[in-house]
């Protein structure tokens, strides 16, 4: 019995029972989702119409492909960038949204419910959601101020002057005056920079631009002292001017004695307010998140006559919305600001504004606090102004939403909540490049998403993959793109949208034309035809990541702030350390979804934890202390320091009180029911309470190469184990789980076998796993141990053989091979060979040789062994196709194909794109064999390296008694 194909997202799970439904030498039923995942654990695609050059008969060839392939569908993401790099820029098609635009639109989406395909669709062309459409009055907006100093007790009628202004767009705000009381009264500058959010400086003395993706942020709550020389105004002493400004910025204004700063405020554009790597003419203002009335125009002139287009099939082939990630860098102010600040803060914020330029209002608490809260309402606008109505505005059309809503890049919002307003939380991950993701913290961003999915309710996470900036088709499978994947896993993801596909005309050429970035995807590619074992892998891992649920010890309340990012996994907020996980919670979460039941902290979906941990912040927002005092009387158990003071202004001072009081009574020690620990880490008070590490393992060289996720129902527990090492490793891995017999699920081949030598031992399970370079294992504990299969022992080798005789080699002449067979003596990399049609080629070769065989042994079986294959062979016996290999151990049992006698071997090998671009980068254009707007790959990059490289082995393996 398998899973229903109905209930693969959802928590029912019988993985494990697959095994006793499905004897293992059986033929699998067609319908096993393990074997053949369904559309809904496919991945997708960015399908990148660069620069709108695209046309129906490439829009057609490329979803008829991605449906033969495993794909379950495609973001149509009409964009430019082909000319960034250095590279050339390709014709433009049709403009984003014109009715030829749309035309080509239709077409995609009639072809996607053909082929059963789910399209999502960018709303624009680019991304900084906007274009030609957005009016100045609509687009992304900043405070500006200019400040002058007047003497009072007489009237003053002045020209004020006119506050910076970007793009000559200015609108008067509010203008305010402040008693000087001291001549040495100054702005201070690092506060205005921490109020607006510009390059404040991190720890090691980077700034937020150097670690623009999901920054840490907590620096924004430190207080620095109080001067007792400094002046202090109080809020009472400001005084608004606003009915003594003309329309012509002219003060008139009887003004009290004494010296006055006046701050006159207005609004102006933001610095970076345009749309970015929009296709031709879709150029123009980013739009305003914070305005929901711009949002609305933007659907009525630009989503609404798209959407027609699409006719009925609108919530059928199409079914998401899409806006991809934030940089527009800083924006902090709106038309409806002031209003909306006093409505959600509960007072009025004009008396306070000249803390945004620095200026200490009441005392730098108070100060601090009035900041925290004007963040937050920019927070709080970013949500209900722009996301909740693309939310429900798409909802009523029948679509659902996965922007990439929380950042990744710094921007002004609650990143996590902005996530938990889409139907698919979604974010980004990249391959590894050295230009790029040299550190995994600054372009992993995973567990955001994973978090928001989890604590929100929702059963996909959904990432842009496999992006980078440098490499061009010059990824690996195994090495680099499996490695990547595989962690993305390990912190949550489940669904991949490989970034980039790019739509190629036919008239562009081979490999065609190409967005600068990403790792490069489409049919073109060289390895296309052998792609499918590749793509079946991540349906696979994906299909099993999307069942059940999350397993967690500890949720991490990580603050009320805005800006506020969740890091990646390792960064550990939790203070776990290897072997346990966690979830990142909100603080809406907290409010709203969580309660308490039998100890442990639950959501209304069915995820739990047994600890809540609290940041090490000096602040805290008070419902979320009152919250937490609700919390400890129902039973929780609370880790975390005792906060100093309230986050916000609202109430204060009273709410200091109210603080003092609920913090004594929490971390007094002396709690009925729950507990609040402050002495000791997480993860000690989990092994004081004999809750050991979920995960654990010995014996690999690099433990922390070791990666591992945990979901699981009632009916079975999974693990993911992944080795990201390049080497294999042999490990003993302890799960904390027993009562239920292990198996293990080997995504790349398919296979699924009861795990042999399982030991339970003190509330774990230990057993073996050896595993190859950049390996991983799905280890599924479904049956009770009593109704445990037998293990399969390992087979023994008891015989080796190397094929040292020479190959016959055949290359294809039109891709710019030998027109004949070639030997080769032995196994050498292409890149390295004498020959420049051999060193330079790129595409399908076919290694010939002869086996020769004797009748097997009883219990005995033969493994044909490749040694390394740049980049994936696929092996014939006989005639007889025996599989493609893509990833170590490069490993076929081919014994059921041998014959006694001589045995025909074809092994074809194929490699990637860049040795013959670098090779035609030499030759007249005339004599190329390919054609490509990349230009950065030329006679000095380094090639490739290619081919079958051996050593190939035949070993004879005996079964065990």
């Amino acid at each position: 019995m398998l899973v229903p194909k109905s209930l693969c997202c959802k928590s029912a799970i019988l993985l494990g029972l697959a095994c006793a439904a499905l004897p293992l030498s059986a033929a699998p039923a067609a319908e096993d989702p393990w074997l053949t995942p369904p559309p809904e654990a496919r991945l997708r695609a960015y399908w990148w119409w660069l620069n709108g050059n695209v046309d129906k008969p490439a829009i057609t060839r490329d979803l008829e492909q991605m449906k033969a392939k495993g794909f379950g569908g495609a973001v149509i993401f009409d964009a430019d960038g082909s000319s960034q790099g250095g590279h050339v820029k390709v014709p433009a098609g049709p403009t984003f949204g014109t009715p030829a635009w749309c035309e080509l639109f239709a077409h995609t989406v009639r072809e996607a419910a053909r082929l059963d395909l789910e399209l999502s669709l960018n709303i624009q062309s680019g991304w900084n959601l906007g274009g030609p459409p957005v009016t100045a009055e609509d687009a992304v907006k900043r405070i500006t101020w200019s400040e002058v100093i007047l003497d009072g007790g007489k009237a003053i009628s002045q020209q004020l002057p006119s506050p910076p202004a970007t793009d000559g767009f200015y609108r008067d705000t509010v203008t305010v005056a402040l008693p000087i009381k001291s001549t040495t009264q100054k702005s201070l500058r690092d506060w205005r920079m921490r109020a607006l959010h510009e390059k404040l400086k991190l720890p090691g003395n980077a700034s937020w631009a150097d670690s623009a993706s999901a920054p840490p942020t907590v620096s924004l709550l430190s207080l620095e002292p109080e001067d007792a020389n400094e002046p202090v105004v109080q809020s009472t002493e400001v005084i608004n001017l606003a009915s003594h400004l003309t329309s012509g910025g002219v003060l008139d204004w009887q003004a009290p004695p004494g010296k006055w700063k006046v701050l006159r405020f207005g609004m102006t554009l933001g610095t970076s307010n345009k749309v970015s790597t929009a296709s031709g003419a879709w150029q123009g203002y980013a739009l305003d998140p914070l305005d929901e009335g711009a949002f609305s125009r933007y659907w009525d002139r630009v989503i609404d006559p798209i959407l027609a287009s699409a006719g009925n099939l609108v919530g059928k082939s199409l079914k998401y919305l899409h806006t991809d990630s934030w940089e527009v860098e800083v924006f902090n102010w709106t038309p409806s600001l002031i209003g909306e600040f006093k409505q959600r803060r509960g007072y009025d914020m004009i008396p306070w504004l000249p803390a945004l330029t620095g200026n200490v209002i009441i005392s730098r608490d108070a100060s601090q606090r009035f900041l925290a809260d004007f963040r937050k309402t920019l927070g709080d606008l970013a949500i209900d102004h722009h996301y909740r109505p693309f939310l429900e505005r798409a909802a009523k059309r029948g679509l659902g939403i996965h922007p990439e809503a929380g950042g990744p890049h710094y921007t002004t919002i609650d990143a996590q909540r902005a996530l938990g307003f889409t139907t698919i939380p979604t974010s980004e991950f990249w391959a590894e490049s050295a230009t790029h993701r040299v550190t995994d913290s600054t372009r992993f961003f995973i567990k955001q998403p994973a978090s928001a999915a989890h604590t929100y309710g929702k059963p996909v996470v959904a990432a842009e993959g496999f992006t980078c900036i440098g490499p061009q088709w010059q990824e690996t499978l195994w090495d680099n793109l499996k490695p990547s994947f595989d962690m993305a896993c390990t912190e949550g993801v489940n669904r991949l949208i490989w970034h980039a596909f790019v739509c190629s005309p036919a008239a562009m050429g081979v490999p065609g034309q190409q967005y600068f970035a990403g790792t490069h995807l489409n049919p073109n590619v060289t390895w296309w035809e052998r792609s499918q074992p590749f793509f079946t892998y991540l349906n696979r891992c994906q299909w099993m990541l999307q069942q059940g649920l999350f397993r967690a010890d500890a949720l991490a309340y990580y603050g009320d702030h805005v800006p506020n990012f969740a890091q990646s996994r390792s960064s550990d907020p939790a203070k776990l350390g290897r072997g346990y996980d966690y979830d990142v919670a909100t603080e809406e979460v907290l409010l709203n979804r969580l309660s308490v039941k039998d100890g442990r902290l639950v959501l209304p979906d069915g995820m739990s934890y047994r600890i809540l941990t609290l940041p090490d912040y000096p602040s805290i927002s008070m419902p979320v202390l009152r919250k937490l005092k609700q919390l400890v009387a129902a039973g929780a158990t609370i880790v975390g320091a005792r906060p100093q003071r309230p986050a916000s202004l609202e109430g204060y001072p009273k709410t200091d009180g109210e603080l003092r009081d609920i913090t004594e009574a929490l971390w007094s020690g002396n709690l009925a029911n729950g507990r609040v620990i402050a002495d000791r880490s997480a993860r000690q008070v989990l092994e004081a309470d004999g809750i050991g590490p979920d995960f654990s393992c010995s014996g690999a060289a690099a433990p922390e190469a070791i990666r591992y996720i945990h979901r699981g129902s009632a009916d079975a527990e999974v693990y993911f184990v992944a080795n990201r090492a390049k080497t294999p490793v042999t490990l003993n891995a302890s799960f904390r789980i027993t009562g239920r017999s292990p198996e293990l699920w080997n995504a790349v081949t398919g296979e699924r076998s009861p795990a042999a030598n399982a030991v339970e031992s003190n509330g774990t399970t230990s057993l073996p796993l050896a595993l190859p370079a950049c390996g991983s294992i799905f280890v599924v504990f479904g049956k009770p141990t009593e109704h445990q299969a037998p293990a399969t022992k390992p087979a023994t080798q008891v015989a080796e053989t190397a094929i040292s005789t020479p190959w016959s080699v055949t290359f294809n002449p039109k891709s710019g091979g030998p027109d004949s067979a070639v030997t080769f003596d032995s196994l050498t990399d292409w890149s390295q060979h004498a020959d420049p049609r051999i060193k330079y080629y790129s595409g399908t070769a076919i290694y010939r040789n002869t086996l020769q065989a004797t009748a097997p042994a009883a219990g005995e079986s033969t493994i044909l062994d490749l040694g390394l294959a740049r980049e994936i062979a696929t092996v014939k016996l006989n005639g007889k196709p025996l599989g493609t290999l893509w990833a170590p151990p490069f490993q076929l049992d081919i014994t059921r194909a041998l014959v006694p006698g001589a045995n025909p071997l074809e092994i074809e090998i194929v490699n990637f794109w860049p040795n013959r671009i670098i090779g035609d980068a030499s030759l007249p254009e005339s004599q190329r064999h390919t054609r490509t707007n990349i230009r950065t790959l030329t006679t000095k990059t380094p090639l490739m390296p290619s081919g079958l490289l051996g050593p190939v082995r035949i070993l004879r393996m005996q079964a065990a008694n």
